[in-house]
């Protein structure tokens, strides 16, 4: 993330940061922004020169660009590849666009960024199966999601991820009878999707009974 002022603006002021436009450019080339990467700019009123600059520097290296802003015809959507442009109209407090400014900016970062994660193959049937179970919390919850996907018992469930060393993709598929290095293979070339592999899975079963 490249906000203005840096991690530090996160906890307190950071007085004229968001007029660094030098400090902006300088963060693109450090983090390397190319043709390979998207960049989401956000500012409520679109006129931010921090934002902008981010902005200008990832399209001249060649980067994708999304703009967000909550004025018409501003220059951040204006200029970037991918408007969205947000009309909540003006604040109850004047000035204070962290409510209803901001509390929309946060939906539609929401939104995005979960609908990326459906794109890229890691919710399944609206369950994030590509969680990392990095506590107890967490592993239960990859328990509770194989026993739903799968009807299989908690136990067969625990020894499914223990296998799959904790990859609940990889354990759907070894409860549907598939061998681990074949599971791992069917997830690489369907990109990680596993509604595709359990799709691929059915169809060589339907075969073989023929």
């Amino acid at each position: 993330m490249l906000i203005a002022g840096g991690n530090e603006a996160l906890m307190q002021a950071v007085e004229g940061a968001e007029d660094q436009t030098d400090h902006a450019d300088a963060l693109i080339k450090t983090h390397g922004i190319c043709a390979a990467d998207v960049l989401i700019a956000v500012a409520a009123s679109g006129t931010t020169p921090f934002t902008l600059a981010c902005l200008r520097g990832a399209k001249t290296a060649g980067a994708l660009t999304i703009g967000v802003a909550n004025n018409a015809g501003a220059p951040l959507l204006t200029e970037s590849h991918h408007p969205i442009f947000l009309e909540t109209g003006a604040e109850p407090i004047a000035g204070s666009t962290r409510m209803k400014a901001g509390t929309a900016q946060r939906i539609t970062l929401n939104l995005l960024s979960s609908l990326l994660m459906i794109r890229l193959g890691r919710v399944y049937e609206g369950l994030m199966v590509d969680v990392q179970a990095t506590n107890q919390k967490l592993a239960k919850r990859s328990e509770d999601m194989l026993t739903h996907l799968t009807g299989k018992s908690a136990a067969e469930a625990r020894e499914a991820l223990a296998r799959a060393e904790g990859s609940v993709k990889l354990a759907v598929l070894l409860l549907h009878g598939c061998a681990l290095e074949d599971a791992r293979a069917l997830l690489e070339r369907v990109g990680g999707r596993l509604r595709v592999a359990l799709a691929e899975l059915r169809g060589r079963r339907r075969r073989t009974d023929w």
